[in-house]
Formats: C-alpha cells, sequence, structure tokens
C-alpha cells in the first residue's frame, strides 16, 4: 500500500534491471531493506543527475508494496504543488522514500516541517529513505538541525557509470525485452545521443517499439533510418 498522492512510480523501476556498476554495495542495502519489518534508521543516497537515485527509491516502493509492506514515495521536485501540511503523520508509514531533498533548500518551512518529521520517524521507528544531488557537506539546506539528523544514518554515494558500463547496462535492459543490442549499436547510441541513463533508456524504449513494428533487428543502419524519420 502507497500513500494516496498524485504521484505516479515508473512501472519499469526496478532492483532487477540497475546495473550496479560501482554501486553494488548501496544496491544490495537497500533491496534489502523490505526484507525484514525492523528499521536501520535512515540512509541519505546522493549522486549526479540521472545517477539512478530516482530509480531506486521507487524499485523500492515497487519492492515494498509486493511486499505488502505500506511506503510513502514523495518527490520534493514537485514541493510546489503540494502541501507541507502532507507531511503531518507520515512518519506512521514503515518506509518513508523522499527523493530530491536539496530542492526545498532555503524553504524555511518545508526545512523546519522536515527536521520535526525526521524526529518522529526516529521515534517511531520507521525507515526514512533520502535522496539528494549533493553530499551533506555541500548541500545548502540551511537548517543546520536538520543536516545533522539526515547524518545520523547510512550515507552511499551513487557514482555514475562509465561508458563500458552503460554499453553493458543497455545491453542487459535489452536482454530482459527479448530485444538484442550489438555492441556497435550500444556504441552508437552512446556516441550519437544524450549519454545520461535516463534518456538512453527511454531511447532504447522508443527503439524497441519501432523494431517491433518494422520487424527489424538493431542495426546502426536501421537505428540512423530512425532518428532520421524521427527528427522530421
Amino acid at each position: 500500500m502507497q500513500l494516496s498522492l498524485p504521484i505516479g512510480l515508473r512501472d519499469d523501476a526496478s532492483f532487477d534491471n540497475f546495473f550496479p556498476g560501482k554501486n553494488a554495495v548501496a544496491l544490495k542495502h537497500l533491496e534489502g531493506l523490505t526484507s525484514s519489518r525492523q528499521s536501520e534508521g535512515s540512509v541519505y543516497l546522493w549522486g549526479g543527475q540521472a545517477s539512478g537515485k530516482t530509480h531506486l527509491l521507487q524499485a523500492i516502493c515497487h519492492l515494498a508494496t509486493k511486499n505488502e509492506m505500506p511506503i510513502v514515495y514523495l518527490p520534493l521536485s514537485q514541493y510546489e504543488e503540494l502541501d507541507v501540511a502532507m507531511l503531518e503523520g507520515m512518519e506512521l508509514y514503515p518506509f518513508i522514500c523522499i527523493d530530491d531533498i536539496d530542492i526545498i533548500a532555503g524553504h524555511t518551512l518545508w526545512e523546519q516541517e522536515l527536521f520535526h518529521l525526521y524526529n518522529r520517524i526516529f521515534e517511531k521507528g520507521s525507515q526514512l529513505i533520502v535522496s539528494a544531488t549533493s553530499s551533506l557537506q555541500e548541500t545548502a539546506l540551511a537548517l543546520p538541525d536538520l543536516k545533522s539528523r539526515l547524518g545520523w544514518g547510512l550515507v552511499f554515494q551513487l557514482k555514475e557509470l562509465d561508458e563500458q558500463e552503460k554499453m553493458l547496462a543497455l545491453q542487459q535492459r535489452s536482454a530482459r525485452r527479448g530485444l538484442e543490442l550489438p555492441d556497435n549499436v550500444a556504441q552508437y547510441l552512446l556516441r550519437h545521443f544524450s549519454r545520461d541513463m535516463n534518456s538512453l533508456v527511454d531511447t532504447l524504449n522508443e527503439l524497441d517499439k519501432a523494431s517491433l513494428t518494422a520487424q527489424r533487428k538493431l542495426t546502426v543502419p536501421f537505428v540512423k533510418q530512425w532518428l532520421e524519420g524521427s527528427s522530421q
């Protein structure tokens, strides 16, 4: 069960299709959180844009829901559309995932209410997982007590995949869909498309649909033809 919010989760956000690269320790810990009903405190997960933070938080939500464990997912990238009052009582959920907490840096009311929520979560014994784009030392959060609380638990930095790892990640995704992605095609995608994994996965999804429609295998000529057609 998830908290009823006007916020959707990506259906494809799972631990199975997350390529760990140098993040195997963080991946193993996060995946194991829902296997126990005992909280291990808070987790502060940080990394650059498109490093996989949102994917992992949503993967936790999907796995917790599958295990019939109540969970709430709150993307603070949408905080302007949300009411800070919604934080009241959120500690009653065994799992609370707060994405992009540094987005509200400098917004006094949000920082104060998140600080109070953290204290209630700590007292209740619920599990908090928070993501941010910068380390605690570098984050622009203005409330020292909030930064201090977030440092009480485990801290993981997500390392960006290198080019070889991105290629393997794309091929792993393709294989799970029954789609063959040859090395030369994967390399072509990395050279000619946005190199962040979110964009690459979206491109791969579109190519999968196009190849099914055309009944064609993924080859460099086919990708070039598709690219020319989509740009017209």
